[in-house]
């Protein structure tokens, strides 16, 4: 019982390290849309930096992704957005030594920004923090909890902080949010989700903290939304696919399951591999033979 709660801790610990990782051409950097915020409190970023956010967490392309941060590094070199989202795929790819100069230099961007945007600056800061706990994970495992569990009153310490500079701040919000459904607290959750931006992020964060909750309709209608906005992200169809499991429908899970293999390269492979699992999983209890899907790219159809 010990050992699972250790696990489970350990669990909400790495999960929260990693969001808050867990977010062309070579031309001169041009204004494009800040995918937080709009009019007077859009922060300027590169047109790099905007596409390879939408890869990231609109489409769920995180190959293209990675490709585009390396322009948006050039073109934006003091936005901390660009080395968290490098880092998530270092985090992605097991790659520690990566990911610990990215945590170190993201802590050096965000702090550098304190003067002109503290509320960032904070969030930053907390995120350069996850990042770090993420490295002891992949250095040890299960083992490198204690120390772990050393660095994250810091990080909540930077959150809690962002979040008293700018209470209705969509980025900050987001943040919260997903810190706040990996520590179960689902309620709070919702009401940041609620606040935040962009909105397939708010909505899908919304469908994960009504699925924890066990109201699945809810979720659904949720992670129908998100949908709605980004149709062509795997991660989504995956999401929709374990709702639908949960709630007993496992022919239907087995169709969005389907649906996000069908995505083929633009997963990383450990995560297809999950996915399979589970589509198999919910094949036999729809009384399905299971076929394992061709590993192809297909193009995605909304």
């Amino acid at each position: 019982m010990h050992r699972t709660s250790r696990w489970t801790q350990c669990k909400r610990v790495i999960g929260a390290g990693s969001l808050a990782l867990a977010l062309a051409v070579w031309a001169p950097a041009a204004l494009a849309a800040d995918p937080f915020r709009t009019g007077s409190e859009a922060r300027p970023i590169g047109p790099a930096l905007q596409m390879a956010f939408e890869d990231f967490f609109k489409n769920g392309n995180y190959l293209n992704a990675g490709e585009k941060l390396d322009v948006a590094q050039r073109q934006n070199p003091d936005e901390p957005l660009v080395y968290g989202l490098q880092a998530a795929i270092a985090y992605q790819n097991g790659q520690v030594d990566r990911l610990l100069a990215l945590a170190q230099k993201t802590r050096e961007v965000a702090q550098a920004m304190n003067g002109k945007d503290p509320a960032r600056s904070h969030l930053y800061l907390g995120i350069a923090q996850g990042l770090e706990i993420s490295t002891f994970y992949l250095k040890d495992g299960i083992l490198a909890l204690p120390r772990m569990l050393t660095y994250v009153p810091a990080m909540f310490g930077e959150f809690k902080t962002a979040r008293e500079k700018s209470p209705d701040d969509p980025e900050i919000n987001l943040f919260v949010g997903y810190i706040d459904t990996l520590l179960t607290k689902h309620d709070e959750a919702i009401k940041e989700f609620r606040k935040a931006a962009p909105n397939y992020l708010s909505y899908r964060g919304q469908a994960l903290a009504w699925r924890d909750k066990k109201n699945y309709e809810e979720a659904l209608a949720m992670v129908d939304q998100a949908l709605a906005a980004a149709p062509t992200n795997p991660d989504l169809s995956y999401l929709k696919g374990q709702i639908l499991a949960l709630y007993s429908k496992p022919a239907e899970a087995v169709a969005h399951f389907d649906r996000a293999i069908y995505q083929g390269n633009q997963l990383p492979e450990s995560t297809r591999k999950q996915i399979l699992r589970e589509r198999d999983a919910q094949a036999r209890l729809a009384g399905d033979l299971y076929t394992p899907l061709p590993s192809v790219t297909v193009t995605p159809q909304p």
